[in-house]
């Protein structure tokens, strides 16, 4: 099995640097310009002008504002608000591959024109959820995580009600692995799309896992981890046996399988590095949420 994560020397080491670092640019780029409709407000008030003229189009405020608005899908783009290295509902990326990015504003716009004429009541409820987010990315930025609690809270009531599979699993791929649903067909988490690839074959009591790849753009980001949660939680509520074999794919030194042997036993496999790398995991297994992770930004 690989999650596919690249290590620093490697090239998809080099994209998560660089979506964190667009991520922190694109969040200065906003503060910047809200500062700067604060001062020119100041300013337009101190000259003694009416304040209505200043909301004129064209005025110094209404400029101001217009830069603050553009900059807006910047912070949706490039993930801004998202934790570093954990999968949530603001994170995401552009996915160069496709030419577009992947975050939870795209996919509700995308809903709402699927679902306008066969499920209206319901696709009316995400515009408002998409101008939820794009308020909830600067605060959760600066820190406000409860503001992200609320919001995932927002999407899983929405994902709840979906009209159907399809509209479920758009919203779930946002979600933490230990708040996406646990399917009745665990052979539905089996997927190979632009987002991950999750490869497996099940035989009787036990599931047999070849691979989890994520898109090399979404490296870093957490996905990897989610998907891995998920699964181990479908396996749990079906009884089910998860083995396999640790077959790195992300780099090629002695460190590997060590490395992701590591990833493993935090989600309660058992890792015979002697035997090839075989790893085994009982239902159930599950490890205390609150314990101390290793090395959080592994995944």
């Amino acid at each position: 099995m690989s999650e596919g994560r690249t290590p620093p020397i490697e090239p998809g080491r080099e994209r998560a640097k660089e979506l964190l670092e667009r991520r922190q640019q694109a969040l200065c780029n906003y503060l910047d310009a809200s500062a700067d409709i604060a001062t020119t407000r100041i300013r337009a008030n101190l000259t003694g002008w009416q304040r209505w003229l200043q909301q004129l189009p064209g005025s110094p405020v209404a400029r101001a504002t217009a830069r603050r608005d553009a900059l807006v899908r910047e912070l949706a783009v490039h993930g801004v608000g998202a934790e570093d290295h954990r999968w949530g509902v603001l994170s995401g990326a552009f996915v160069r591959s496709l030419g577009t990015p992947f975050c939870l504003e795209d996919t509700l716009a995308d809903l709402t024109l699927r679902y306008g004429d066969d499920a209206p009541h319901w696709a009316r409820r995400l515009p408002a959820l998409a101008r939820a987010t794009e308020e909830a990315r600067p605060m959760a930025a600066v820190g406000d995580r409860a503001v992200v609690a609320d919001l995932t809270e927002e999407v899983l009531a929405v994902m709840r009600t979906a009209p159907d599979e399809a509209a479920r699993q758009r919203l779930s791929d946002h979600l933490p692995g230990v708040l996406r649903p646990v399917p009745f067909d665990i052979a539905s988490l089996r997927r190979t799309d632009s987002l991950v690839e999750v490869v497996f074959d099940i035989y009787a009591d036990t599931i047999k896992l070849d691979n989890i790849t994520v898109n090399p753009e979404l490296r870093g980001t957490g996905l990897g981890t989610a998907v891995l949660q998920h699964l181990c939680r479908a396996a749990d509520a079906h009884h089910l046996y998860i083995v396999g074999q640790l077959v790195p794919t992300f780099r090629d030194d002695d460190s590997a399988v060590p490395i992701l042997a590591a990833w493993c036993r935090h989600h309660g496999f058992t890792v015979n590095e002697r035997l090839g790398g075989r790893i085994a995991r009982s239902p159930m297994s599950v490890p205390d949420p609150a314990a101390p992770v290793a090395n959080p930004d592994q995944r």
